[in-house]
């Protein structure tokens, strides 16, 4: 290509950075993106991003973090950088760590956005911490920032892992009221944790959610888990109302 006089725009040195990256090969990664600040090229938000996910993956963050603080001063706004250092600090299991990055992010006028703070729901509900989660959702809305599909797909996830059936319910319901449709294993996480604690009127609503978005409902699973979950004597009246609900 240079010998062609054809000179490399940013596109190709960002792949060429990420490749390198995906190697291990940092350093000459690293390299690349000297030559291009020698050379005046123009490094987006991206060439950045790829070269600290290369630092993040040998477990160099603190060099990442440099990195970040280089571009914001060679006036890139850094909000999808945040991301990668928050990205990697949950991998680590350091959430409390997370937090104070995002809170570092908003003192510095750079306002979260969804995915940001997606990062972290998602890695306070794998460490069981479904209450912070929430916490971080509730601010998000304060903030202006709207959680999308994928927000409340981890928060109802969470809540029933955690064994807060209720929970997850309210935020179903938040996320219905958001035109936002969870997967059919989420319903199916809600249905039957409902039905173990007694939730009965509850999880009939779930189902008729999924009767209206068609989502296929397996009789002969359900007769199993109702089963299993109530017992034999209370299963037969319960399945009949079950059956009402979803056919």
């Amino acid at each position: 290509m240079l010998k062609r006089e054809v000179q490399p725009s940013v596109v190709t040195y960002n792949s060429l950075i990420g490749f390198l990256c995906r190697k291990g090969d940092v350093d000459k990664a690293k390299g690349l993106l000297e030559d291009m600040i020698k050379k005046g090229k123009y490094l987006n938000a991206v060439t950045y991003a790829l070269l600290m996910e290369g630092l993040c993956s040998i477990g160099e963050y603190k060099e990442a973090k440099k990195v970040m603080f280089d571009m914001e001063y060679r006036g890139c706004k850094p909000t999808v950088n945040f991301g990668v250092l928050i990205s990697d600090l949950g991998k680590r299991g350091k959430i409390e760590e997370a937090q104070s990055l995002l809170s570092e992010m908003k003192k510095g006028w750079f306002e979260p956005d969804v995915v940001i703070y997606n990062i972290l729901v998602n890695y306070l509900c794998k460490e069981g911490k479904v209450a912070k989660a929430y916490k971080v959702l509730t601010e998000m809305q304060i903030r202006g920032c709207q959680p999308n599909a994928a927000t409340y797909r981890m928060m109802v996830d969470g809540f029933c892992l955690s064994g807060d059936f209720e929970g997850g319910m309210k935020v179903l319901t938040a996320m219905l009221n958001g035109k936002h449709c969870p997967r059919l294993e989420t319903f199916c996480c809600l249905v039957s944790g409902l039905m173990k604690y007694g939730k009965i009127d509850d999880a009939c609503f779930v189902l008729e959610e999924m009767k209206k978005r068609e989502m296929r409902v397996d009789l002969n699973a359900w007769e199993t888990l109702v089963r299993d979950t109530c017992g034999d004597e209370a299963a037969s009246k319960l399945l009949t109302e079950l059956i009402s609900v979803i056919q």
